[in-house]
């Protein structure tokens, strides 16, 4: 292997100039003409083609035009061609490289030739093992502090990701031990050398990383202060003794209503068909006589959408009301709010739940909604539970099922998911239980329900009904079941494929990410009415009657909704569902996902379950708690 160390300080390797001479920075060379260039000159190659172009000129095939669009390119690239081509080398690819240079922009080169392993703090998911890769083409040690330092940034990082606020000493050198390799006694003594330096926060026996720990101690002060005021009661005279579907409140929910009017922060919760909606009808409708300003959110866009439609009352999320750009942060810093409600709680992260608390009025009040058995947040911290287990704010939990006397086993099944218990089911109900012996059986009868037996038998089309299922990969993961229930219900048609992903027309997708200029959301779902293959753009119907063009170069806001995952499923609801549960999904068969996606069932929900999966998800309890010490700040200012 020819390999150099340049100027620069970073050693050049052939496949390294080679990958950068075909890759997209370098114009009119191409993976070819780029192998020739480098069997012919080397490493020399990069300065052949932008400093002695005509040198260039013996390579078969690689004309003059070619040549002269590389020189150009190579003069005008947004680092040195050395510092590009290592990267190449070290198999990072053009979205990584993108990603560090929009961080460090002119200080790119000093930050990778003095301490590549900053990046797996600052750069967005870029790994250890990716720093570690440029680390030791640098002829980093093994042992050298700026590696063990990354490798325990690394840990800490780990653990955040997993949902936890904070890794413990052991957690956090244990990992760090496994991903570097080092013993943990010579990773020990790095930790105080982050803490001095301020890129890690020791605090109540954990290792956080300064955002989180700002977050969880900046919110607790400020929930408490808000928790502390003394607010006047809103009077209940207006609201009727009957909800708007003409039920009389029970007296669980008259008293979550007393509570909520007259309190200045307040925790509701409950699972599905246990009056929720109902209350908050009622205490908006309360607030609005009382003349304050009442303003809805939630975590996502599906989420806010829904609970327009359920209260009549607009609602946002949170990331509009805090004017959130990418790459430039929350924009507005005061709320303009009386009163405050926050939809689907369960899936408040703890920094996105700070930024909130921060923007809201010292004397305005808040209203936390949500069910505290779901699934928590994918960021770090679990906002919710903690809130009500630190007893710091009343809590209302409502525990009645109203849907059950309206004939609907749905609900009743989540609940007794939720409890332990074996959930009740009856053909032709809205709840059903099919068992298969096996793994394949179960991916047979579920392509079989969705795309024949359900339609059949209940007038449904197929491309209503959605198959939520716990993994993404796999047999019975959401990527695979989406290709096959494509092929099984719509199998021909226009289409247009972007990467591996095919969009045909008439196929059910999901929006994923949120799109202020189209209106719509994260979670929204809809069906590709019309396809241009000669134009590449496709056309989207979404479920409320609005249409959005999306050019090929787009399509990555989208993805197929056949199938989905429960964790994508949060914060909204699915008419008709098919849910597979085979011992294949060991890792994931938690009770609180199980009861998940039944909850967010609306009309139908057929269980497809290998014998044994059922009964391990139901009596087996997540494994760990997520590590967070706010309910024991707000604990600790409690009287």
């Amino acid at each position: 292997m020819n390999e150099m160390l340049h100027k620069t300080g970073f050693p050049l390797a052939d496949e390294g100039v080679r990958a950068f001479l075909a890759g997209a920075y370098v114009e009119g060379v191409g993976p070819v003409y780029a192998r020739r260039l480098v069997e012919r000159f080397g490493t020399d190659a990069i300065r052949v083609l932008r400093d002695g172009p005509v040198e260039a000129e013996g390579i078969p095939g690689l004309g003059a035009v070619r040549i002269e669009q590389a020189s150009k390119s190579l003069h005008e690239l947004p680092a040195s061609a050395d510092l590009l081509a290592f990267l190449y080398g070290c198999g990072l690819g053009e979205g990584y490289i993108e990603r560090i240079l929009g961080k460090y922009r002119r200080r790119t080169a000093e930050v990778i030739a003095s301490d590549p392993y900053e990046m797996v703090e600052n750069v967005w998911q870029l790994s250890f093992h990716t720093a570690d890769k440029i680390g030791r083409a640098l002829g980093i040690e093994a042992d050298d502090p700026r590696r063990l330092r990354g490798a325990l940034l690394t840990a800490v990082k780990h653990y955040a990701d997993e949902g936890h606020l904070f890794a413990t000493f052991e957690e956090a050198l244990r990992e760090a031990a496994r991903i570097s390799g080092v013993d943990v006694d010579i990773l020990r003594p790095q930790i105080q050398t982050l803490v001095a330096e301020g890129r890690l926060v020791e605090s109540r026996g954990g290792l956080y990383l300064p955002v989180y720990y700002k977050a969880e101690k900046e919110g607790a002060v400020k929930l408490l202060e808000l928790a502390s005021q003394r607010v006047r009661p809103v009077a209940q005279e207006g609201i009727a003794e009957r909800d708007a579907f003409g039920h009389e409140y029970s007296k669980a929910q008259r008293r979550a209503i007393e509570m909520i009017l007259s309190s200045p922060v307040a925790v509701l919760t409950g699972g599905p068909g246990s009056g929720k909606t109902t209350i908050l009808r009622a205490v908006i409708e309360a607030f609005h006589m009382a003349g304050m300003k009442t303003v809805l959110v939630a975590p996502t866009g599906r989420a806010a959408k829904r609970m327009t439609v359920l209260t009549g009352t607009e609602a946002s999320t949170i990331h509009r009301l805090l004017g959130y750009r990418p790459g430039e942060g929350y924009h507005v810093r005061h709320i303009d709010a009386d009163v405050l409600i926050v939809d689907e709680s369960s899936m408040l992260e703890q920094v996105l739940f700070n930024h909130l608390l921060q923007a809201l009025r010292p004397d305005a009040r808040l209203i936390l909604v949500g069910d505290v058995d779901q699934l928590p947040a994918i960021g770090a911290g679990d906002v919710l539970r903690d809130l009500i287990e630190s007893h710091a704010v009343p809590v209302a939990r409502l525990r009645e099922n109203f849907r059950q006397a309206e004939g609907s086993l749905i609900a009743a099944a989540a609940r007794s998911i939720n409890e332990g218990r074996m959930p009740k089911a009856h053909a032709g109900a809205d709840f059903e239980i099919v068992y298969e012996p096996s793994a394949s059986k179960i991916r047979e009868r579920v392509l079989s329900l969705v795309a024949e037996e359900i339609p059949r038998e209940r007038h449904i089309r197929p491309t209503d009904i959605r198959v939520v299922t716990p993994q993404q990969v796999g047999p019975l993961g959401a990527r695979r079941l989406n290709d096959e229930l494509r092929e099984r219900i719509n199998p021909s048609g226009p289409e247009l494929r972007r990467g591996n992903t095919i969009f045909r027309l008439g196929d059910p997708v999901l929006q994923k990410s949120n799109s202020r200029e189209r209106g719509v959301y994260n979670g929204e779902t809809g069906r590709i009415v019309s396809v241009d293959e000669d134009a590449l753009t496709l056309e989207v119907e979404f479920d409320d009657g609005r249409r959005s063009v999306y050019q090929r170069s787009e399509l990555g806001e989208l993805a197929p909704a056949y199938a989905t995952t429960v964790h994508k499923l949060q914060g909204s609801e699915v008419g008709y569902m098919v849910f597979p549960l085979t011992l294949a999904h060991k890792p994931m068969l938690y009770r609180n996902l199980l009861y998940t996606g039944v909850s967010r069932a609306g009309r139908l929900c057929v269980l497809v379950a290998e014998p044994g999966a059922l009964e391990q998800a139901i009596s087996t309890l997540p494994a760990v708690k997520r590590n967070s010490n706010f309910k024991h700040r707000l604990r600790k200012k409690v009287p």
